[in-house]
């Protein structure tokens, strides 16, 4: 179950190798841990992450939420998290269009919140038994809200108001799945998100290497990659994670 939230940028986009079908399909995964430590003060870390999916005749519907925290007593070291709604019409055909909404924020960067709206043509440039490679090209229009908390104390400018803007985006993915085996599989996408009056690219590389344990649990390595040529507020242009899941699929 590839997710992302570094770099607001979500990945959700999933394999699917069913027919068509008039009756209701749904699939749900959920990643969940918590771990609570005590010494001379109490850390609480844990991280939530669910994927719904609908299908039906030829309509595809996606849902993902997730929620990340870090608790160091009564400090607030991590809180992040998102919405993401997906819609795809005759989704198995060559071109597809995919509208999305997203709802995210990220305290660790400074964002307070990021909320977007947007659309996509898909087109599934080739589909076989072991290989299948998506792209996407759109337009999406996104509000952001950033403060200084993250920015290091010689980078702050003299006015530290939060900064909100509203911004119309290019937005546009590669996807490459590869079946290794027949309990495991590899993807690797590449989002790329850019405005229109100057060229300040969002560059998000991602790799997740899944593999089936039984059917209904599951194991996830991911790595996820971030590059923002010009950042709202001072912080790094370049950050990554990388994380392994146990998944438990219904």
């Amino acid at each position: 179950m590839p997710f992302t939230t570094w770099g607001q940028i979500v990945n959700i986009d999933k394999s699917d190798t069913s027919d068509y079908s008039l009756k209701t399909k749904t699939s749900f995964n959920l990643s969940s841990g918590l771990e609570v430590d005590k010494q001379q003060i109490t850390l609480w870390d844990a991280t939530n992450i669910g994927e719904l999916m609908v299908q039906k005749n030829k309509e595809l519907f996606l849902l993902a939420a997730s929620y990340r925290f870090t608790y160091n007593g009564p400090d607030d070291i991590l809180n992040a998290g998102y919405f993401h709604l997906r819609y795809r019409h005759h989704y198995k055909d060559k071109f597809q269009p995919e509208p999305f909404l997203q709802y995210q924020w990220d305290n660790k960067r400074g964002l307070e919140m990021r909320a977007l709206a947007g659309a996509n043509i898909r087109y599934n440039v080739w589909k076989g038994d072991t290989w299948e490679f998506n792209a996407g090209i759109g337009l999406m229009y996104e509000i952001e809200r950033w403060n200084y908390d993250a920015v290091d104390s010689t980078k702050l400018p003299a006015n530290i108001s939060p900064i909100t803007n509203h911004l119309i985006k290019f937005n546009s993915y590669l996807r490459l799945d590869w079946k290794a085996s027949s309990n495991s599989d590899l993807a690797i996408n590449v989002f790329f998100q850019n405005g229109f009056n100057q060229f300040h690219p969002r560059i998000a590389p991602h790799v997740s290497w899944n593999i089936n344990a039984g059917k209904h649990v599951g194991f996830s390595v991911s790595y996820s990659g971030m590059y923002d040529d010009s950042p709202v507020v001072p912080i790094h242009h370049f950050y990554y994670s990388l994380s392994n899941s146990i998944v438990v699929k219904f």
